[in-house]
């Protein structure tokens, strides 16, 4: 049994962004048509297909301020969306392209030991394994290798 769940961002979270047109941190969003696809949706974990309704907003995946509290850009839909389902393991794209795994305690605070540098098809799912074996580590955000987008959160469950 796993030790952590995937979590997208939650529909809560974007509820103002599909009501208002503005994201958390005051950017005006335009949706737009995504002419080819691919785009990784932060909303549900999956990729755009051609001519889907996305936009481009700024997202803070810790929500405690802190030193390591970030901001960057992450696609989603322009509308609600069906939320990833937490217990259905790990989106099968993640190994496609190599990722970035950034953990962090219960306060918020990087933990440098647990970080990992996954390659493609390299297995991000056993990598969160042995990262979630450290006790101190309560979160894991999943990001690309290059462009250092957060993707996801992987959160400790407790179960073993």
């Amino acid at each position: 049994m796993s030790t952590y769940r995937i979590e997208s961002i939650s529909p809560d979270e974007l509820a103002s962004v599909h009501r208002d047109g503005a994201d958390a941190h005051g950017h005006h969003v335009t949706p737009f048509e995504d002419p080819t696809g691919g785009e990784q949706l932060r909303c549900c974990l999956r990729l755009s297909h051609p001519g889907e309704q996305i936009v481009l907003i700024s997202h803070a995946p810790l929500s405690a301020q802190s030193p390591w509290r970030e901001v960057g850009p992450v696609f989603v839909h322009a509308a609600p969306c069906a939320e990833w389902d937490g217990s259905a393991g790990l989106p099968a794209w993640f190994d496609d392209a190599p990722r970035v795994l950034r953990a962090y305690t219960s306060e918020s605070a990087m933990h440098y030991p647990a970080h990992r540098v996954v390659a493609a098809g390299e297995g991000i799912a056993a990598a969160l394994e042995v990262m979630f074996a450290d006790p101190d580590v309560e979160q894991v955000h999943v990001r690309n290798l290059v462009a250092q987008c957060f993707i996801a959160r992987a959160v400790r469950t407790g179960a073993a």
